[in-house]
């Protein structure tokens, strides 16, 4: 059992979310770093879903992930379109490179992966440590929703091959904020079950106090949030992401 996105799990986040999918995300966060001139960090980059298309807009980011198998599938499509960004295998609560970066990026809400507000604030602190004075933080936060029924079993079909997702068991903490659930991954051909892969699969909510206090407490001003990739969006009840926008003074 991991933590971890091992082989099964990048495969099919690979069909899920392939390059080029948004949510409105790309488009969005292609936009608002534009004008950087400087580098730009995402951590939790994954397969390159949102750090390949920045690259391919002209923009200097590297990236980090704490999955090797995830890394392998961004290098590759990093190599089939002539790209080669700096990419990191390191964990966001302890990576720093000391003032090298004008922007750092956690779209998808990538952060709420983290156990907790000490291993977030971690993560926050390490983020001001890497960004240059008034260097930008740009992180987006789904607002909470706490559902623990069952889910229906997902699948997908490549050639001869079939994979399968299923959410065995989802409980949650109302003490910690977190929703914890098991996920079974599994790999078919014809009837037989080729790889399985059980994932521990944690996240972190946070209210919209909550999460601007753990940037407060990282040192970030200028904190303001927006909703659903709309600058003049305010969160609303039916919002269905935040993007929290902060700086380093």
């Amino acid at each position: 059992m991991s933590w971890d996105y091992g082989t099964l799990a990048s495969e099919i986040y690979e069909l899920d979310k392939p390059i080029g999918h948004s949510f409105g995300d790309t488009e969005y966060y292609t936009r608002l770093l534009s004008d950087v001139r400087g580098k730009i960090l995402e951590p939790a980059a994954g397969t390159g879903r949102i750090l390949i298309p920045l690259l391919e807009a002209g923009l200097d980011v590297e990236g980090l992930d704490t999955s090797p198998e995830m890394l392998a599938v961004c290098r590759q499509h990093c190599q089939d379109r002539g790209l080669a960004p700096v990419l990191y295998q390191a964990d966001m609560t302890t990576f720093t490179q000391p003032g090298a970066y004008r922007a750092v990026i956690i779209p998808a809400g990538s952060i709420t992966l983290l156990d907790g507000p000490q291993a977030t604030l971690a993560a926050l602190a390490c983020f001001h440590e890497s960004l240059a004075p008034s260097g930008r933080l740009i992180i987006d936060i789904p607002p909470p929703e706490l559902v623990t029924g069952p889910e229906p079993v997902r699948h997908w079909r490549r050639g001869e091959y079939l994979w399968t997702l299923q959410t065995m068991h989802v409980e949650y903490d109302s003490a910690a904020s977190q929703t914890t659930r098991f996920l079974r991954y599994d790999k078919w051909r014809d009837g037989t079950l080729l790889a399985t892969e059980l994932q521990l699969f944690r996240l972190q909510h946070w209210s919209l106090p909550e999460f601007r206090s753990l940037l407060a407490g990282a040192g970030f001003t200028g904190i303001h949030v927006t909703a659903d990739y709309h600058d003049g969006r305010p969160p609303g009840p039916g919002s269905d992401q935040w993007t929290f926008h902060a700086s380093r003074a």
